[in-house]
This record gives structure tokens, C-alpha cells and sequence, in this order.
């Protein structure tokens, strides 16, 4: 069940996904007639488009070959249908004579572009969606994503929830019952909030972040210290003298540390001034309380590289480097290390996938990566994939993504061992881009099942002036943890930020 005459794109991209499954057998689309917006509502949503550059729009019109209307929205059942996915933003029918699967977003049933209205009035970090199966009168929970509402645009945060969306609902109808919880009784039928009410708070939202992102930069930076036995407290204090020099104008993200033959090693990403692209460099740090020296490039590329997970295994080391940019997971193993390294395999292959984190447990190798729907955002969603050879073949999870929650999905550094705890550093992305860092301990980890839970968290706030941090490494003697500050710029760097946003700069790039 779809709105229509015209269908949201979002629907469509949902209803192809039902359509493909190997699993489900599509023998009917119907349209009931869709949720109307108002000019007011396009029009706030055009000037957010236009002023964060956002991607393609989750609710333009699409037309759906092969629907069929019907006069009465609350008739869905066919003669040979077994379960209705309703993914109308009108209400679902209270009492339908089958099973019916549906969405509901912070306990209301209601379109999603209403509930992240709601959302950014009232300052909600995200937003719940839950597949919920009705039949007999009852609803139970198929399963659950929560998504991160900015404050800024309610435009972008409903977009990137609905084009993940589109794949849970193909998720949520192959696994019903999943779940199978009972549903929480429905949140209040309060007034939902106006355009208008949202347009009265919006000018100065978007004044905020766009002069903001006007006047200052924000680099990221790479803190390191003796470690301690709290990897969350202490990092507000400073260090009785630098561990290492960094480089002025250079930025500096994703630390690694590696212990080997008793020597401390810190991989980076670092992107050099004047540059775009991302490459992996290296110090060692000095055991004798001095300065090490800046860190230098050990591993360069055509494309963007991050996130330099080095490990070592059989005897040898390597690194996972983050290359999400060409759609693939490599791994390099270390022919000179830690200078030279040559690409050994390819992990994984026409996969959007950021961060992935390598794990040897049981008689398994576990690879965790942060996986992206067309569309959507690498912070939403954890894969986990399994082998038994480091070079492959990778096999996903059955019960992937085996997190759907932006609060704790996307990876923040190696998997460790605290005491008897399994712990996986996970980036909080609700708020923003490095909101937090959620230390989360293993609780289950098999072919068959994953779950986990939070024990501690990190906050920018911990860091003292620091405005965002993603990423968290440690090893015997220290530790390392990276953050975002705000930096006003120079009149000369304003003015090329200026020109950068004009809209002849653009069209020239």
C-alpha cells in the first residue's frame, strides 16, 4: 500500500526492494491516496536543500507502474496475499482483516517529515522508527532503527532516515515476525508542530551553522597520552609535555596504536594543507618522555584513505585502511614496515563500507564496518561479516545490520579487552558527525546471533573545548583519542570560504 497517484521516492525504492527479495512474493501494489504537503513545507524544504547542498529528495514524485487505486484505504486484504506492508504515510487501519505490517516514528503514526519536525522543535538528538506487525488487533514489534535528527534541517535528517528506511521495511517483511515484542502503547495524539511554527525557529538555525561554518574551520586534531586506567576521564587535563610534534595547518584524524617488538607505533589519517584526499602517515612514539617527530605519509592513493586499522596476524601486519570512496574494503599487508605496504586483497567489493574493524575471536575472524543504503549515511548502520582466512571469502552476518541505531553503529576504533569485557568503541552520530564515543561491551557474538550494550561514554565535553570526537585507540603504555575544535578563520581564509559557496566558484569545480 503506497500513496499515490504520485509515490514518494522513497516508497518506490522500498517497494523494488520488496519486489527483488528471494524471500517474499509480490502479488499486489495499491495506492490509497497520499499524504498532501503544503507549499509552505516544500518551500522550507528547497532553501535547505539549497543552502547544505543535500542529496537527491526522499519524497519527489515517482510514478509506480502496475498499482492500482481503491476507493477505500481500509480495505487492503487480497484473496491470495498473506501479509499487507503498508508503507502509506496515512494511517494504517485499525482493524484489518489479515496481517499488516507498518511503520511507526517516536510512537505515533504519523509521516516522517511531521515526526522530525517534531523532533528539531523540540530538541529530540533522534528519532525511533518501529516495524510494527498488526494482526488480530494486536501490534507487536518486528524490529527497530533510530535515526539522528540535526538540528539544523529537518530536511536532511527525514531524507537520510527514509532512504534507510527503504531497506528496512524489505528487512522487517522477511524476518516477521522478528522481534515479536508487544508495542508500546501509542505517544500522546498531540498536535503535530506547523511549518510555520518551524519556519519561525528555522532562520536563525540555519544563519547559525552556515555562518559558523563561514567563519571558523574545524580540523580535527590527535591527542595522546600515557595511558590511563579510565579511558574516559582525564583528557580535559594537560599533558606535562607534547608527545608528539604535528605539523601547523595539517589535519590529523583516526588514530591507531601498534605494539610491536616493543616499540609504540601511531598510524593517522592526515590530509595536507591544500588537499582534499586523505592519506595514511606514521610516527613512533619515544618511550623517554620527548617529542616524537610528525608523523609522515607510509601509505598514499589515488582515492581518500582513513581510518588505518593496523593489526598483526600470522606472523605478519597489516592494515585495513578505510577506502569507501571506491566502494570496496582492501587489505596491505606490511612488506618494510612500517613504511612501505602493498595491497594484498580485496575484502570486500562494491560495498559502501567505512571503519572496518577487525576482530579474531573464537575460531573466527570478525570484520565490523559501518555500511550505507544508496543515499543514506555510514553512521546508522554496523555490518558485521566472518571468515575463517584473513584474505576471505567474507560471509555477512544473517542478522545484518546488526545494529540500526546512529547512536552507536558506526566503529571508533579496535576491539578490546577490559578485564573479562569484550569492548567495542562505537561513534554516537545522533547530534552530529562525532557526537560521542559509546564504549559498548560484547554480549553475544556467533554465526547465529549478536547483541551489546553500553558500559561508558565519552563526550567532547571530556576533552575540554573540544566540539566533536570518533575515534578512541589504545595499547600497553598509551593511548590516543581524536577531536574537533573550532578555529576562526583568517580574513584570507574567510574570503576563499566565501568564494567557495558563490555560485560561480561551483559551477567551476
Amino acid at each position: 500500500m503506497l500513496d499515490g497517484p504520485l509515490t514518494p521516492l522513497w516508497q518506490e525504492r522500498a517497494l523494488a526492494g520488496l519486489a527483488e527479495s528471494a524471500a517474499l512474493e509480490l502479488v499486489a501494489v495499491r495506492l490509497v491516496g497520499g499524504w498532501r504537503r503544503g507549499r509552505l513545507a516544500r518551500a522550507h524544504a528547497a532553501v535547505e536543500r539549497h543552502l547544505f547542498a543535500l542529496g537527491p529528495d526522499a519524497l519527489a514524485p515517482a510514478s509506480v507502474e502496475g498499482a492500482s487505486g481503491t476507493g477505500d484505504a481500509g480495505t487492503t486484504a487480497t484473496a491470495t496475499a498473506q501479509l499487507t506492508v503498508w508503507l502509506s504515510e496515512r494511517p494504517p487501519p485499525a482493524n484489518d482483516p489479515g496481517e499488516l505490517l507498518c511503520l511507526r516514528h517516536g510512537g505515533r503514526f504519523e509521516p516522517a517529515e511531521q515526526a522530525f519536525r517534531r523532533a528539531a522543535l523540540r530538541g529530540a538528538p533522534c528519532i525511533e522508527t518501529e516495524a510494527l506487525l498488526r494482526r488480530g488487533g494486536e501490534d507487536r514489534v518486528v524490529a527497530r532503527t533510530v535515526s539522528g535528527a540535526r538540528p539544523f534541517s529537518t530536511t536532511l535528517s527525514r531524507d537520510r532516515a527514509l532512504w534507510k528506511l527503504a531497506a528496512f521495511v524489505r528487512r522487517a517483511a522477511e524476518q516477521s515476525p522478528g522481534i515479536d515484542l508487544p508495542a508500546a502503547g501509542n505517544a500522546s495524539s498531540s498536535r503535530a508542530p506547523t511549518t510555520a511554527e518551524l519556519l519561525a525557529r528555522s532562520p536563525s538555525r540555519w544563519l547559525r551553522i552556515v555562518s559558523s561554518r563561514l567563519l571558523f574551520s574545524r580540523p580535527w586534531l590527535v591527542r595522546v597520552r600515557e595511558r590511563g586506567a579510565d579511558p574516559t576521564s582525564g583528557w580535559s587535563r594537560p599533558t606535562p609535555a607534547p608527545t608528539v610534534r604535528w605539523r601547523r595547518g595539517h589535519v590529523y584524524a583516526d588514530p591507531m596504536l601498534l605494539e610491536h617488538e616493543g616499540r609504540h607505533h601511531l598510524f593517522c589519517e592526515e590530509i595536507l594543507p591544500g588537499e582534499r584526499r586523505g592519506v595514511i602517515s606514521h610516527t613512533e612514539l619515544r618511550l623517554d618522555g620527548t617529542e616524537s617527530r610528525p608523523p609522515a605519509p607510509v601509505l598514499v592513493a589515488p582515492h581518500h584513505l582513513s581510518y588505518p586499522f593496523v593489526f598483526a596476524h600470522a606472523g605478519e601486519i597489516f592494515m585495513i585502511p578505510e577506502t569507501s570512496s571506491v566502494r570496496r574494503v582492501e587489505l596491505y599487508r606490511a612488506v618494510d614496515f612500517p613504511h612501505e605496504w602493498r595491497h594484498e586483497a580485496t575484502l570486500l567489493d562494491g560495498l559502501v563500507a567505512s571503519d572496518a574493524t577487525l576482530l579474531a575471536h573464537g575460531d573466527r575472524l570478525w570484520l565490523f564496518a559501518g555500511v550505507a543504503v544508496p543515499h543514506g549515511t555510514m553512521l546508522d548502520e554496523l555490518h558485521l561479516f566472518s571468515a575463517t582466512d584473513l584474505r576471505g571469502p567474507w560471509q555477512p552476518h544473517p542478522r545484518n545490520p546488526i545494529v540500526s541505531d546512529v547512536r552507536c553503529a558506526r566503529p571508533a576504533g579496535a576491539i578490546q579487552q577490559w578485564g573479562s569485557r569484550l569492548v567495542r568503541p562505537a561513534q554516537d552520530g545522533s547530534r552530529r558527525y562525532g557526537g560521542a564515543i559509546s564504549f559498548r561491551e560484547i554480549d553475544e557474538l556467533s554465526e547465529a546471533g549478536y547483541s551489546e550494550h553500553e558500559i561508558a561514554r565519552l563526550a567532547p565535553g571530556d576533552l575540554g573545548d573540544a566540539r566533536a570526537t570518533h575515534t578512541y585507540a589504545c595499547d600497553g603504555r598509551f593511548e590516543a583519542i581524536d577531536l574537533r575544535r573550532r578555529v576562526r578563520r583568517s580574513p584570507s581564509e574567510l574570503a576563499r570560504a566565501l568564494w567557495r559557496r558563490l555560485p560561480l566558484a561551483r559551477a567551476g569545480r
